[in-house]
């Protein structure tokens, strides 16, 4: 019982700390930008439609 708690926490350790670098290294990225892509695609093509989320002046 001992032997499966220890490995159970071990395992819930690395995971967490993978997680962690994950996340730290897409903070320190810097040649990334984050964008928020236009959702809207033509039902008929498929395409990518006009995006409507940017005001109109």
């Amino acid at each position: 019982m001992n032997t499966l708690l220890f490995a159970v926490i071990a395992a819930v350790i690395v995971v967490m700390l993978m997680m962690a670098g994950l996340g730290i290294k897409m903070l320190m990225k810097k040649s990334h930008e984050f964008k928020r892509p236009c959702t809207n695609a033509d039902p008929k093509t498929g395409r990518c439609a006009n995006c409507t989320c940017k005001k109109k002046k």
